[in-house]
């Protein structure tokens, strides 16, 4: 076991520069999305699935940096509120502080944790957009794209795993 104030402060710089491209990657992706029989399945709640594998080792104030950068990409991308997904991003990797897991999460207790993720940003969503335009936004396309979000769960999960491994220090890249 080693102590975050005794590691060297650029192992602790990587996993956030990778997961920060990782999640700005997945902000662009999120501006796009696929029409499933005559319904539309955004994929908004993509980012969030990096958020969620966050790594644990990573550093607190870079990842913070990269996070709350990428929620202000996908207003500006989607032409939404300034400040709306940056909040949800924020407050939902303030609520899961990956620095504080003592250990990595189990399958199951990713999903369950994922699942409590969506039900938040839905919510922060929701109140946000009502303040804003006065009206509820559409909770079935919020939920279309929870579903389609949380089926790319494990590949993402999976990913993550391979490229950790190639990178020989496990450790330092466990969610």
């Amino acid at each position: 076991m080693t102590y975050l104030d005794t590691q060297a402060p650029i192992r602790r710089i990587w996993p956030a520069v990778v997961a920060g491209i990782s999640l700005l990657l997945a902000s662009a992706l999120s501006v796009g999305g696929l029409n499933i029989f005559g319904a539309f399945a955004g994929f908004g709640f993509l980012p969030l699935v990096i958020i969620a594998i966050w790594p644990r080792q990573a550093n607190t104030i870079l990842s913070l940096l990269f996070v709350f950068m990428a929620g202000i990409f996908t207003d500006w991308a989607t032409a939404g509120v300034i400040g709306q997904w940056a909040l949800v991003y924020s407050v939902i990797w303030g609520v899961l502080r990956p620095e504080l897991r003592s250990a990595p999460y189990a399958p199951v207790s990713l999903l369950v944790f994922w699942l409590a993720i969506c039900g938040l940003a839905i919510l922060l969503l929701s109140v946000s957009g009502w303040f804003v335009f006065g009206i509820m936004p559409d909770l079935r396309s919020l939920g279309r794209q929870m579903i389609l979000a949380t089926f790319v769960l494990p590949l993402i999960s999976l990913m993550r795993g391979v490229i950790s491994r190639r990178f020989s220090d496990s450790e330092e890249w466990d969610r």
